[in-house]
């Protein structure tokens, strides 16, 4: 048998030894051990068994180190000559060749010949396992190698890591994300990641242990962090100092956080900064230019998007894609989807390192205007999609292009407000379609900020998208007063189409107010318009809404002649939303004439409709004439219908819609077994229409009418009085809930009469809280910065919110105080007591 060299190696020749002898060579220990990675580790065993070159690719960070060294301590049973570690980290490649490294690490010394026959000579005839660590950086020179050893020496087997590709034939490459940092069921749980957080924060602080909100703060981290495991480790260092919800929150704008305390780590892995610099310091130069301008995208991006944001200046169009598939390859980009379209994407902590580094690029300012149009020029194309047959289509592309959509907005409001209030303006229909109202509402109050410096037609778009949000969650006084600008721009312009669509919009104000004159009078207006230019689809928009206007107030008929020719339309054209909103219409106005059979069949086809296509409006709306056409017949589904309508119009924030559900659940679920529960929750929906300036609509009257009168006979005057006072101090957050307790069977919060004492005055009244006046604790900070004079702008940098959500923050509170001005809520803030500071 062979004499084993220093290390554990062996000297000889091919006809050394016949019988190979294993030994355990030269692999580090762990010093702690491996979390998660099950399936890694069984498929790179499975790779290493039956391939001779397997490489672990991945950026700097993830894990493929310490992954590999776990595969080959699970192999030295299986390569009887023993799996060997060499770090190629320190290796230059002139200096310190990689094939010296090599011949160290088997204890061989340098000859005369060349050190690649040299190694091959000595490895004849062994059964090995070699792996070579940290490739990315002399990844030809390792290829070289490689391809001479795998060619001569049939016994081997190489293992390596990099963060590119090796690039020898034969190769299989396993490329290493983050940890998962999600469990089956999307519960906040202890994912793979979370549990290397907790592993390495508990050697920081000994009693250290996550459970309810830090479990959830850890959890976001994760995500924060793409569950790389480096990137957990240095944060889980912080846990010190900092409790687990901080550190999330500092990481969101500063990755320069992490750092090691180690002083034994590389200096490469001691921060995740010098981690990316590394990475970094590897591309070229086109490469690095690159990299930094597609640090500007948000979530994935498409090719067709990089061209066009990437290339400029000193970059080509046509060098985009191969230095894409460069980034792939070194592991700074990752293929996202390769669906339809291929996707790439930078994980997060990557993208800020590289945004760190474009903002200090000349050519940011640059950069950021292109991707701003491509995405302005986008949406203008989806919303001309959105106009037919292909509409579900486009809301799934902006679904996917929103994170980009998102930064589009974020620096072209302030920068571009051309481009900024012509993208917010044009994406609207998206936003309501998909149910994101909050969203839209937040960048259209900012888009109104900076409309004053735009021209004329994007200034009266961007009235006319901020006016019928302000709708869509009923601020009917803020929408009118909009969309009654955008209209005397529309004049000023002679745009017709603009004024259809302001009258279109008043017109709906007009029809949730009750003043249903009105309503037909702007609604017919519109639809005269739209015919005159031959707009069949839009005037059956028109056709549809004033068929809604008729069944709330009481006229089935007319309202089924509307709707029913405005669905023929819609079904001509491929239009689904709107053949969803007229089958609802049609559908109650079936209910309002007495026919539940026919409601229930257009009601069902409207809910299937509506969640195929992501119209979350729809869902909510189909699911509450649905519950009333079905309770009679089935009540117990009609009860889970109503719950599902709760949550959508409470979600959305359309509150017209939200006290209509919660009158229905008063009548249908609880009036007969919990008719102090039923009073408070009309109560509360009494308030919210007197609060809008909404009342009942007549198609419904009756039936409220009829629970009032059952309700109060049932309780008696004073009990039904205390179960008023009691939802009124309650508020509509906490009614709602209650609502939803009793709709799942939860237990129901007790009535008023089995309160404490504590709750009522010396003559026996239930006390009202009138302290906050319903406002949240964001709109009391915000009460307090409307009374020393601060406008929104200025609110916003004193909160760190922006501008527009400043405004939309100051809209709730002059609705919910019930006044018209900042001076009339100031003077109510120095009766709360809120100046006294």
């Amino acid at each position: 048998m062979a004499a084993a060299l220093p290390g554990g190696a062996f000297e000889g020749g091919p006809a050394a030894t016949a019988t190979p002898v294993w030994i355990s060579a030269n692999l580090p220990v762990a010093l702690t051990p491996l979390v998660g990675r099950d399936t890694e580790l069984r498929e790179l065993g499975e790779l290493v068994a039956t391939h001779r070159l397997v490489t672990i690719t991945g950026t700097g960070g993830c894990g493929k180190t310490r992954l590999a060294l776990a595969v080959a301590a699970a192999q030295c049973e299986r390569f009887t000559d023993g799996c060997w570690w060499a770090d190629l980290a320190s290796t230059s490649g002139r200096e310190l060749p990689v094939h010296a490294v090599v011949l160290s690490t088997f204890g061989i010394p340098q000859s005369a010949e060349d050190d690649g026959a040299t190694l091959a000579r000595h490895l004849q005839g062994r059964n090995v396992l070699l792996v070579l660590d940290n490739c990315e950086h002399v990844a030809y020179e390792v290829a070289v190698l490689c391809e001479l050893l795998l060619q001569r020496t049939p016994g081997l087997s190489v293992l390596a890591t990099s963060r590119e590709v090796i690039g020898v034939p034969g190769e299989r490459v396993i490329r290493l994300g983050g940890l998962r940092v999600d469990v089956p069921g999307g519960e906040v749980a202890m994912s793979e990641a979370v549990q290397l957080f907790s592993e390495r924060a508990g050697a920081v602080v000994p009693a250290f242990a996550l459970d309810g909100a830090e479990l959830a703060a850890a959890s976001r981290l994760c995500h924060q962090l793409d569950g790389l495991p480096l990137a957990i480790e240095l944060a889980a260092v912080r846990v010190g100092v900092l409790n687990v919800t901080q550190i999330a929150e500092r990481l969101e704008r500063d990755v320069g956080l992490l750092r090691h305390p180690s002083r034994t780590a590389p200096a490469r892995q001691q921060t995740l900064i010098a981690t990316l610099d590394w990475s970094h310091g590897l591309l070229g130069d086109e490469e690095q230019l690159l990299f930094r301008r597609l640090a500007c995208f948000r979530g994935s991006f498409s090719l067709p998007a990089a061209e066009a944001v990437g290339a400029g200046d000193d970059l080509s169009e046509n060098r985009v894609l191969d230095l894409i598939a460069a980034l792939v390859r070194k592991s700074l980009l990752q293929v996202a989807d390769r669906g339809v379209e291929s996707r790439y994407r930078m994980l997060e902590t990557v993208r800020q390192y590289g945004e760190a580094r474009f903002a200090q690029s000349p050519d940011n300012e640059a950069v950021r205007a292109r991707h701003a149009e491509f995405y302005l020029v986008l949406a203008l194309h989806a919303r001309a999609g959105l106009d037919g047959p292909d509409q579900v289509r486009w809301l799934d592309r902006l679904e996917l292009e929103n994170d980009n959509v998102r930064a589009s907005l974020e620096w072209s409001l302030p920068h571009r407000p051309e481009t900024g209030c012509h993208l917010a303006a044009a994406l609207w229909p998206f936003w309501y379609r998909r149910g994101h109202y909050n969203e839209g509402r937040h960048w259209l109050e900012e888009a109104v900020e900076q409309a004053s410096d735009t021209s004329v037609p994007v200034q009266a778009g961007t009235l006319t998208a901020a006016g019928i949000f302000a709708f869509f969650q009923c601020d009917y006084s803020v929408a009118r007063e909009r969309l009654s600008a955008a209209n005397a721009l529309y004049e000023e312009l002679g745009d017709r189409v603009g004024l259809a669509t302001t009258l279109y919009r008043l017109g709906s104000i007009a029809r949730e107010e009750s003043r249903y004159a009105d309503a037909r009078t702007l609604g017919e207006a519109s639809l005269a318009i739209r015919s005159a230019l031959g707009d069949e689809v839009n005037a059956a928009l028109c056709e549809d809404q004033l068929g809604f206007a008729a069944w709330l107030e009481g006229d089935p008929v007319r309202a089924a002649e509307l709707c029913g020719n405005a669905l023929a339309t819609f079904r001509r054209h491929g239009r689904r939303l709107e053949e969803a909103s007229a089958l609802i219409n049609l559908g109650a106005a079936s209910l309002v004439a007495g026919e539940p059979e026919r409601a229930e069949a257009l009601l069902e086809e409207s809910l299937t409709t509506s969640e195929e296509i992501g119209f979350a409006e729809g869902v909510a709306w189909s699911a509450h004439e649905l519950a009333l056409a079905l309770a009679a017949r089935q009540p117990e589904r009609a009860r889970s219908l109503l719950g599902q309508a709760l949550r959508g119009h409470v979600e959305l924030g359309d509150r017209w819609r939200t006290a209509s559900v919660l009158e229905t659940v008063a009548d249908l679920v609880l009036c007969e077994h919990e008719p102090l529960e039923a009073a408070r929750l009309l109560a509360a929906a009494t308030a919210l229409r007197e609060e809008l300036g909404t009342p009942v609509p007549p198609s419904e009257r009756g039936r409220v009418e009829a629970t009032h009168t059952a309700l109060e006979r049932r309780l008696g005057p004073e009990r039904y009085s205390a179960a008023v006072e009691d939802a009124l101090r309650a508020g509509l957050e906490k009614i709602v809930q209650s609502a939803q307790s009793g709709l799942t069977g939860v237990p129901l919060t007790a009535p008023s009469e089995q309160r404490g004492a504590s709750d009522l005055t010396a003559g026996g009244e239930v006390k009202r809280d009138f302290d906050h006046r319903g406002l949240t604790d964001r709109e009391i900070d915000v009460l307090r910065l409307v009374a020393r004079g601060l406008t929104n702008r200025e609110i916003g940098d004193e909160l760190f919110i922006s501008a527009g959500t400043a405004g939309v923050h100051v809209s709730n509170i002059l609705r919910k105080l019930g006044v018209s001005g900042r001076v009339q809520a100031a003077g109510i803030a120095h009766q709360m007591g809120l100046l006294t500071d």
